[in-house]
């Protein structure tokens, strides 16, 4: 059975559209910046964003922020070490603007600030576990996913497990996903192609769209 999106059903998922893995001048950008590099990342989720609101397209992003209570927890993996060490994706509490890393991709604002896009409450470690993207995604009357961001590996394979054991027909696109390695980037792509329902580049999702 082939992926088929529509625009009614089908919502573009973006996890982490974010300066901090993103943008140079970004507290992890040195870890992304040779796979941002090699698949050209930043390129093509914008034009994957633009095209799909283009198209009718409704697109959710899935944010991570990491407040100062945060800093305080009592156990921690070694991603969410990472995170921590590198001081990424700061704000300082829910009702003041985020620092420059945690911030939106600049080229990203247009579409992340369109009046039809929603951007879910922060997730906490990988998975949309811990935020309300599944909820605004049922709200929205949305079946199918189309799923890309940062890390390959981690945020982006965590939702797309997460959303396929909640009913989620899912496809990612994976040449607009980014890891702090080429064998991270490797493993993730591996394990699209065991769970996906179709694991697509940016040209091959937008020629579906």
């Amino acid at each position: 059975m082939s992926f088929n999106p529509h625009p009614m059903n089908t919502a573009i998922v973006i996890t982490d559209p974010q300066n901090d893995f993103l943008s140079p001048g970004g507290k992890g950008y040195h870890l992304t910046k040779q796979t941002i590099e090699q698949n050209n990342t930043v390129h093509n989720l914008e034009l994957l964003m633009r095209t799909a609101l283009n198209k009718g397209y409704q697109l959710f992003m899935s944010p991570h922020y990491l407040y100062p209570h945060d800093f305080g927890w009592q156990f921690t993996g070694n991603e969410q070490k990472m995170l921590l060490s590198l001081r990424m994706y700061q704000v300082a509490n829910a009702y003041t603007p985020p620092s420059p890393g945690a911030d939106f991709v600049p080229s990203f604002k247009p579409y992340i600030f369109d009046r039809r896009t929603i951007v879910a409450t922060p997730h906490k470690v990988a998975s949309p576990q811990t935020n309300d993207l599944v909820y605004q995604l049922r709200q929205h009357r949305k079946e199918k996913t189309i799923l890309a961001g940062v890390l390959s590996n981690i945020c982006v394979e965590s939702h797309m497990r997460h959303l396929i054991e909640n009913g989620f027909e899912t496809a990612v696109v994976y040449d607009a996903t980014a890891a702090t390695s080429e064998r991270d980037f490797l493993a993730a792509v591996t394990n699209y192609k065991a769970f996906a329902s179709a694991v697509w580049t940016t040209q091959e999702a937008i020629s579906h769209l």
